[in-house]
Protein backbone atom coordinates (compact mmCIF):
# COMPACT_ATOMS: atom_id res chain seq x y z
CA UNK A 1 0.00 0.00 0.00
CA UNK A 2 3.03 2.23 0.92
CA UNK A 3 4.24 1.93 -3.07
CA UNK A 4 0.94 2.90 -4.13
CA UNK A 5 1.27 6.01 -2.45
CA UNK A 6 4.67 6.31 -3.58
CA UNK A 7 4.41 5.93 -7.15
CA UNK A 8 0.76 7.92 -6.77
CA UNK A 9 2.78 10.89 -5.42
CA UNK A 10 5.58 10.67 -7.87
CA UNK A 11 3.30 10.50 -10.65
CA UNK A 12 1.16 13.81 -9.71
CA UNK A 13 4.56 15.11 -9.05
CA UNK A 14 5.55 15.01 -12.38
CA UNK A 15 2.40 15.97 -14.20
CA UNK A 16 2.02 19.06 -12.03
CA UNK A 17 5.84 20.02 -12.08
CA UNK A 18 5.41 19.55 -15.92
CA UNK A 19 2.19 21.89 -16.42
CA UNK A 20 4.52 24.58 -14.71
CA UNK A 21 7.14 24.76 -16.48
CA UNK A 22 5.98 24.57 -19.68
CA UNK A 23 6.90 27.27 -22.20
CA UNK A 24 5.03 28.09 -25.18
CA UNK A 25 6.85 28.34 -28.58
CA UNK A 26 6.20 31.88 -29.76
CA UNK A 27 3.49 31.58 -32.93
CA UNK A 28 4.55 33.16 -36.19
CA UNK A 29 3.89 36.46 -36.58
CA UNK A 30 3.69 37.19 -32.73
CA UNK A 31 6.33 39.31 -30.88
CA UNK A 32 8.65 38.31 -28.71
CA UNK A 33 8.54 40.84 -25.98
CA UNK A 34 11.64 42.00 -23.33
CA UNK A 35 10.74 45.08 -21.05
CA UNK A 36 13.76 46.42 -18.65
CA UNK A 37 13.71 48.60 -15.76
CA UNK A 38 14.92 51.52 -15.19
CA UNK A 39 18.71 50.24 -14.66
CA UNK A 40 18.23 48.07 -18.51
CA UNK A 41 18.00 44.90 -16.31
CA UNK A 42 15.43 42.86 -17.89
CA UNK A 43 12.23 42.02 -16.29
CA UNK A 44 9.79 40.10 -18.02
CA UNK A 45 9.54 38.24 -21.20
CA UNK A 46 6.97 36.54 -23.59
CA UNK A 47 4.79 37.42 -26.44
CA UNK A 48 2.24 39.05 -27.55
CA UNK A 49 -0.01 39.43 -31.05
CA UNK A 50 -1.43 42.62 -32.41
CA UNK A 51 -4.13 42.95 -35.25
CA UNK A 52 -5.17 46.46 -36.47
CA UNK A 53 -8.60 46.62 -38.03
CA UNK A 54 -9.83 48.74 -40.76
CA UNK A 55 -10.44 51.57 -38.31
CA UNK A 56 -7.22 51.82 -36.90
CA UNK A 57 -7.94 49.81 -33.20
CA UNK A 58 -5.47 47.18 -31.98
CA UNK A 59 -6.56 44.24 -30.49
CA UNK A 60 -4.51 40.70 -29.38
CA UNK A 61 -3.54 38.52 -26.51
CA UNK A 62 -0.14 38.65 -24.43
CA UNK A 63 1.50 35.71 -22.64
CA UNK A 64 4.41 37.22 -20.54
CA UNK A 65 6.45 35.86 -17.14
CA UNK A 66 8.64 37.55 -15.09
CA UNK A 67 12.58 37.02 -15.51
CA UNK A 68 13.73 36.39 -11.46
CA UNK A 69 11.41 38.01 -8.96
CA UNK A 70 11.39 41.87 -10.35
CA UNK A 71 9.80 44.53 -7.90
CA UNK A 72 7.64 47.26 -8.65
CA UNK A 73 6.63 45.83 -12.32
CA UNK A 74 2.88 46.39 -12.35
CA UNK A 75 0.49 43.72 -13.70
CA UNK A 76 2.71 42.93 -16.76
CA UNK A 77 2.65 39.29 -16.17
CA UNK A 78 0.68 36.66 -16.72
CA UNK A 79 -2.06 36.25 -19.98
CA UNK A 80 -4.39 38.67 -21.03
CA UNK A 81 -6.23 40.21 -23.87
CA UNK A 82 -4.81 44.16 -24.89
CA UNK A 83 -6.26 47.08 -27.03
CA UNK A 84 -4.65 50.11 -28.85
CA UNK A 85 -3.97 52.02 -31.66
CA UNK A 86 -2.43 55.18 -32.83
CA UNK A 87 -1.16 58.03 -30.32
CA UNK A 88 1.45 60.58 -30.68
CA UNK A 89 3.38 59.76 -33.24
CA UNK A 90 3.31 55.77 -32.59
CA UNK A 91 1.30 53.32 -31.31
CA UNK A 92 0.01 52.96 -27.53
CA UNK A 93 -0.89 49.65 -26.51
CA UNK A 94 -2.57 48.71 -23.37
CA UNK A 95 -2.42 45.25 -21.47
CA UNK A 96 -5.44 45.93 -18.69
CA UNK A 97 -8.19 48.04 -20.68
CA UNK A 98 -10.50 47.29 -18.24
CA UNK A 99 -8.74 48.82 -15.21
CA UNK A 100 -7.84 52.58 -15.55
CA UNK A 101 -6.32 52.14 -11.85
CA UNK A 102 -3.76 49.09 -12.55
CA UNK A 103 -3.05 48.85 -16.32
CA UNK A 104 0.19 49.09 -18.22
CA UNK A 105 0.73 50.72 -21.03
CA UNK A 106 3.04 49.91 -24.07
CA UNK A 107 3.83 53.04 -25.89
CA UNK A 108 6.15 53.39 -28.78
CA UNK A 109 7.06 52.99 -32.73
CA UNK A 110 6.07 50.53 -34.78
CA UNK A 111 9.39 49.69 -37.83
CA UNK A 112 8.89 47.18 -40.54
CA UNK A 113 9.16 43.92 -37.67
CA UNK A 114 10.00 46.09 -34.49
CA UNK A 115 7.54 47.62 -32.02
CA UNK A 116 9.92 49.35 -28.94
CA UNK A 117 9.39 52.23 -26.64
CA UNK A 118 8.30 52.93 -22.90
CA UNK A 119 6.02 50.78 -20.54
CA UNK A 120 4.18 52.67 -17.87
CA UNK A 121 2.74 51.33 -15.12
CA UNK A 122 -0.40 53.33 -14.00
CA UNK A 123 -2.30 53.00 -10.44
CA UNK A 124 -4.44 54.97 -8.26
CA UNK A 125 -1.41 56.99 -7.51
CA UNK A 126 -0.39 58.25 -10.99
CA UNK A 127 2.81 56.67 -12.45
CA UNK A 128 3.81 54.33 -10.23
CA UNK A 129 7.01 52.76 -12.49
CA UNK A 130 8.54 52.45 -15.92
CA UNK A 131 11.06 50.94 -18.36
CA UNK A 132 11.71 50.49 -21.63
CA UNK A 133 10.74 47.37 -23.83
CA UNK A 134 11.19 45.69 -27.12
CA UNK A 135 9.35 43.72 -29.28
CA UNK A 136 10.22 41.76 -32.38
CA UNK A 137 7.90 40.29 -34.57
CA UNK A 138 8.53 36.40 -35.53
Amino acid sequence: MKIQYIVLATVLTVLFSGCRHTTEPIPRGAFAYTSYDSNGVAVVSGWFTMTASDSGIISGEWHFKPIGKPQNIGPQTGDGTLVGGACNEGVCIELNPRFRDNNLQLAGTLEDDRYSGEWTWISLVGISNRGNFEAVRK
